[in-house]
């Protein structure tokens, strides 16, 4: 089956080019961050992170730290309600994305997708 193979190929540029993805949990949590960062009018909190569903709290905050200890993940203070933390994707991981968006944009207009 062909989606076998894509998925191959897109295992093998992640992994390349985001190498702190480690589980299904990094995945979306590194997703949504960079989301609510890029495209979204209001940044990500741990509060809506908690509730999007991705896996238990405990897990969320385990995986979470693990990013911010790598500095893929920054934590700032929210800047109207000083109390909150917001959560951003760091430049570095940024433009791991961006290399990782245009190596799956090479791959496929490439004439490889088959």
């Amino acid at each position: 089956m062909k989606v076998f193979h894509h998925l191959r190929e897109i295992i093998r540029l992640e992994r390349h080019h985001l190498p702190f993805i480690e589980t299904v949990e990094d995945r979306n949590i590194a997703a949504h961050i960079g989301y609510h960062d890029t495209l979204s009018e209001e940044p990500l909190t741990l509060k809506i992170l908690y509730l999007l569903g991705i896996g238990s709290i405990a897990t969320i905050q385990r995986r979470l730290a693990r990013l911010v200890d790598m500095g893929v993940v920054v934590k700032r203070r929210h800047g109207e309600d000083r109390r909150s933390l917001t959560l951003h994707l760091s430049a570095a991981t940024k433009r791991g994305y961006q290399r990782f968006g245009i190596a799956l944009a090479a791959r496929n207009g490439n004439g490889r997708s088959r």
